[in-house]
């Protein structure tokens, strides 16, 4: 019976989670990075989708690219646009490495500096349908 109760539960939350129709929102702890080879892999402007990043859109701020920690994949998979507290909009296209767990980074141009993580809300408001 405890072990079905379980279930049940996990079951809803995903189903809350995946609803089109209605946002999931938590609290994540916020953070930045850059497209740089020290902050991330021999490929910096290669996301972890295979999304090229166009440094002019992304310093002139018509990109807008979030990465997630994996222990978020399940409710925030790659593609998915979130809004956040005080940020706007972001669609997801890149992981980050799983040391961290309930974080998203938000990625600026290598010119930006950084600001301190902070603990902010996000949604994640649609799955977009678009084909890459």
């Amino acid at each position: 019976m405890k072990r079905l109760s379980i279930i049940l539960m996990m079951a809803l939350v995903v189903s809350i989670c995946h609803a089109e129709d209605k946002p999931f929102i938590t609290h994540v702890t916020l953070t930045t990075y850059n497209a740089v080879k020290s902050q991330c892999d021999d490929t910096p402007l290669i996301t972890a989708d295979g999304t090229k990043i166009d440094l002019k859109k992304l310093k002139n701020g018509t990109l807008k690219y979030a990465a997630v920690s994996r222990d978020l994949l399940w409710c925030i998979p790659l593609g998915s646009i979130i809004h956040i507290e005080g940020h706007g909009y972001y669609e997801v296209r890149d992981t980050m490495n799983e040391r961290f767990n309930h974080y998203i980074d938000i990625l600026q141009h290598p010119s930006q500096q950084n600001f301190k993580k902070s603990k902010v809300m996000i949604k994640v408001v649609k799955k977009p349908n678009k084909k890459r």
